[in-house]
């Protein structure tokens, strides 16, 4: 029998990666920035650049991170390859970079500037070579509705038992505002 390749479109964690780029995608907009998405098909370094027409018309880089935190630490974060990227974009074009984490455990979407995060904590491991920061560190922008968790949970791989896990962010969204 054949085996065939996964396309890129198909893949579990380029579904998940849609939902929470339309998510972070419509939390821009409403902040009155104008999204630039790439056009090309496949992995892209890069999810988004914005622009808000105010007084410093500047562009900057997003990040979209459709993924749960931590299960045994308060932290969230990603592959270390590509918070390198992230930084030299940063450093050679004077561009911030936000990085939004839309996260299915904690039923938020929250983030922080590239800039604020600071070096993190790195872990290397024979499978893994990822930073992460602390969950304190993150700006909430908006509950979850329960559609996206659904949505996006149809996408998730279940590699840790979550159900012993406390909330971080076990707060009402509406103190907040």
């Amino acid at each position: 029998m054949e085996n065939k390749k996964m396309k890129w479109p198909d893949k579990p964690e380029v579904k998940k990666g849609s939902i929470g780029e339309k998510i972070v995608n419509e939390i821009l907009t409403k902040k009155g920035y104008i999204v630039y998405r790439p056009i090309t098909e496949g992995a892209h370094k890069i999810d988004f650049f914005a622009h808000k027409e105010d007084a410093d018309k500047k562009v900057i880089a997003v990040e979209a991170k459709a993924k749960k935190r931590m299960c045994y630490y308060c932290e969230t974060g990603f592959n270390y390859n590509s918070f390198l990227h992230y930084k030299e974009i940063q450093e050679k074009h004077n561009m911030d970079t936000y990085v939004y984490f839309i996260d299915d455990f904690e039923e938020y979407v929250y983030g922080a500037w590239l800039s604020d995060l600071g070096d993190g904590r790195r872990i290397t491991t024979i499978y893994d070579d990822v930073i992460v920061w602390s969950l304190g560190k993150m700006e909430l922008h908006r509950k979850l509705t329960s559609e996206e968790i659904i949505e996006l949970a149809k996408y998730t791989k279940e590699n840790y038992d979550y159900s012993k896990v406390t909330k971080y962010f076990d707060i009402d969204f509406l103190q907040l505002k």
